[in-house]
Parts: structure tokens; C-alpha cells; sequence
């Protein structure tokens, strides 16, 4: 289901804002293309996760800096996990990483706003 959505996503989009020029990305025609930018989404959304998780860490006591070092390194593994469930639609196929690093930078992304919520309530 996950890859059916990214390649209509992909198709009708055609990857292209009107009134813009198209970036490689955009443009990405093969599944190596694809794969390449959904992985730098995946780094661009750590980088983020990251920011925002030292930002929730500096306001926390060290009980709650363990607490979420945990729940962090949980989450971590969780991501693993769904990330490799997901591309085994495509088991073996070219299509796996994609969807892999896809799911990961999904998760990543909703990650780094769930810390960003949790650094804003503890102002």
C-alpha cells in the first residue's frame, strides 16, 4: 500500500510545482534516483530530529534527560523495525530501500515535531 502511494504521489505530482524549475529530485525517474533522494529526506529529517531533541534535552533534569534517552533509543529500534516491515512488500526487489528510507524519513519527520511539541510545553 505504502509503495503504491509513493509512486502515485510521484506520478501525479509529476515531482513539479507550477512555476518552478525542477530539482534532481523532482525529476528522479529510476528507483536508484528515487532512493537517493528519499535518503537525503532521511538525513535532512535526522538533522532536524536531532536539533530538536538536544532542545527538549536541555530543558529536562537528568531523570528526565535518562527518560528520554530511552524512549529515544526505543524509538529508534521501533523505526528499524518499521521500516523493514514496510519494505518487505517489495522483498528482494529494487523497490525495498525505497520504501525503507521512505518509512524512516516519514517517522523521523513526525519524531522531530513530536519533540519540538514536547521542548514548546516545557517553556
Amino acid at each position: 500500500m505504502r509503495l503504491a502511494l509513493i509512486l502515485a504521489l510521484w506520478c501525479l505530482t509529476g515531482g513539479v510545482a507550477r512555476g518552478e524549475a525542477p530539482s534532481a529530485c523532482e525529476q528522479a525517474a529510476s528507483t536508484a534516483a528515487m532512493r537517493e533522494c528519499e535518503i537525503g529526506r532521511l538525513k535532512r529529517a535526522e538533522e532536524g530530529m536531532n536539533a530538536a531533541y538536544r532542545s527538549l534535552e536541555a530543558k529536562l533534569d537528568a531523570r528526565g534527560q535518562e527518560k528520554l534517552r530511552a524512549a529515544q533509543a526505543a524509538w529508534r529500534r521501533f523505526r528499524a523495525a518499521e521500516a523493514d516491515h514496510q519494505a518487505d512488500a517489495a522483498r528482494d526487489g529494487t523497490l525495498a530501500p525505497l520504501i525503507a528510507a521512505s518509512v524512516q524519513a516519514d517517522l523521523t519527520e513526525a519524531r522531530r515535531k513530536e519533540l519540538e511539541k514536547a521542548a514548546k510545553e516545557l517553556k
